[in-house]
């Protein structure tokens, strides 16, 4: 198509420092499309040159008739847009945004999602991806990933880190992986210490599942991985049998949503969380989508949010939070990075590369209706009331009675439980300005309630160190979690002789 027509310049301004990054991106927004040779060298000359400011090449865009078009002719594709490769982000048989060519309304070839959805059952679907899965002849790139092909990896740490920071998952909590593919996500949530249910429509892909965890095992003694096949319409779990679900790049494959979600909230625990990343609501015109639908047959629907929330609704959901974030971040100067920080950056500089670039993904989640209770396993509200009384001192022995009072908001687990378990823990600190542990003495009872506490004789027996002991302190943890001191409650600190 090359550039489009342009207003006057009356202010230069300093080209963005990813000159290239901003076309594309501006492109993407506005269009929806990748930018084509001709118009991309074209503005990146003029953006470089300042004689285009990046909101006069955007309201040209804007004023374009290609952008007329788009928004006057609902689901209409857009023009021809040069040629180009598309690298996606799918966790299973599909594939995220892709560059290149675009299609026409006259393209014979041309998919319309709706209509495929219309034409094609479920079933077709499963096996089509199970086609997919059983036709790759070396599956090298699939197991390797998130690191296999350089040009992805970014994106989909940062993406897979962000929607792990939604999802909030703790360790010893059952995870369904919502179109797991071949579970690299699964072995990520495992090695997290979650119990993890790999979920797929397509047995091959999770037979690679399993050979990634034989291959690469994870660390230490975590939870065993299940691997589930998917109907598509039933998961194969009861009622609120899980504490969260992931769907990493597998949801806008599923044609039937409204039911996946229902399924969701009802294999959901009260009060748990699925979080998604999912491409944008203009997913299936991108030309790696219509290539995937093509050649493959599977679905790549366009993510609307607001339609993802109505089904949600009425699954049984209650929240929904949306993550506003670029995975493919702009490098600035210092003084560039400071006005950031002072707020005083241009719109082209930090908020314009963010809009654009969450127009292309839909991080979000969803909490189910219900209440989850907050315990010991994650470090945020953990705070304790401790005192040491009746304190007495004979030689390497100590002895007392400890009082603990739980002010916070979490439940402590009891002290033999597999994760976040809360004890008392006894510390020595040296005459070279370290600190080395001695002791755990487990608390009494089955877990102390917000409000509630207990209280409980100590005797601690302090062997002889070559540095010298200067005091010991007596601080509650959770066991592979924090010491609750490191949130800011008090310690008690003996001094020795």
């Amino acid at each position: 198509m090359g550039r489009l027509g342009i207003w006057p310049n009356k202010n230069k301004k300093d080209a963005p420092d990813d000159v290239a990054g901003v076309v594309e991106r501006a492109y993407r927004l506005i269009l929806g499309r990748s930018a084509d040779p001709d118009g991309a060298a074209w503005y990146q000359q003029q953006l470089g040159s300042g004689a285009l400011s990046l909101p006069e090449m955007c309201a040209a865009l804007a004023s374009s008739e290609e952008f007329t078009r788009l928004v006057t002719a609902e689901r209409r594709p857009v023009e021809p847009a040069g040629n180009g490769n598309g690298n996606g982000n799918g966790n299973g048989n599909g594939n995220g945004n892709g560059n290149g060519n675009g299609g026409t309304p006259h393209d014979p070839d041309w998919i319309d999602v709706t209509e495929l959805v219309k034409t094609v059952s479920v079933e077709e679907l499963a096996e089509r991806a199970e086609g997919y899965f059983r036709a790759v002849a070396d599956p090298e790139l699939l197991l390797t990933k998130p690191f296999g092909d350089l040009t992805e990896t970014p994106a989909l740490l940062v993406t897979f880190g962000q929607v792990l920071n939604g999802l909030r998952p703790l360790p010893g909590m059952r995870v369904l992986d919502f179109g797991a593919g071949t579970c690299w996500t699964s072995r990520f949530l495992t090695q997290l210490g979650c119990e993890v249910v790999a979920l797929d429509v397509s047995p091959t892909a999770l037979d690679l599942g399993r050979r990634l965890f034989e291959d690469v095992p994870v660390l230490g003694d975590k939870p065993a991985p299940e691997f589930l096949v998917y109907d598509g319409h039933r998961i194969d779990l009861p009622d609120a049998s899980v504490d969260r679900i992931l769907s990493f790049d597998a949801f806008h494959h599923v044609p039937n949503p409204a039911e996946v979600l229902r399924e969701m909230a009802r294999v959901l625990r009260p009060g748990g969380i699925a979080a998604f990343s999912e491409p944008g609501d203009r997913h299936s015109i991108q030309p790696q989508s219509q290539y995937e639908m093509r050649n493959f047959g599977i679905i790549e629907n366009d993510v609307v949010i607001e339609d993802v929330w109505t089904w949600a609704a009425e699954a049984g959901f209650v929240e929904l939070r949306l993550c506003l974030l670029d995975s493919n971040p702009t490098w600035v100067d210092i003084e560039s990075f400071n006005d950031v920080v002072a707020g005083r950056e241009k719109a082209d500089i930090f908020s314009g590369p963010t809009r654009s670039a969450i127009s292309d993904r839909r991080m979000f989640w969803l909490r189910r209706d219900g209440v989850e209770v907050a315990d010991s396993r994650e470090a945020k509200g953990l705070v304790a009331e401790l005192a040491l009384d009746d304190v007495a001192i004979d030689g390497a022995v100590i002895t007392g009675t400890c009082r603990v009072h739980n002010p916070g908001p979490r439940v402590w687990l009891p002290s033999d439980a597999e994760f976040g378990a809360v004890n008392l823990g006894v510390r020595l600190h040296l005459g070279d300005r370290t600190v080395r542990d001695l002791v755990r003495i487990p608390l009494p009872g089955r877990g102390i309630q917000p409000g509630e506490g207990a209280v409980f004789p100590v005797r601690v027996e302090v062997p002889a160190q070559p540095e010298g002991i200067v005091a010991v302190e007596f601080d509650l943890i959770s066991e592979g979690v924090c010491w609750f001191s490191v949130g800011g409650s008090p310690v008690v600190k003996l001094p020795l002789p």
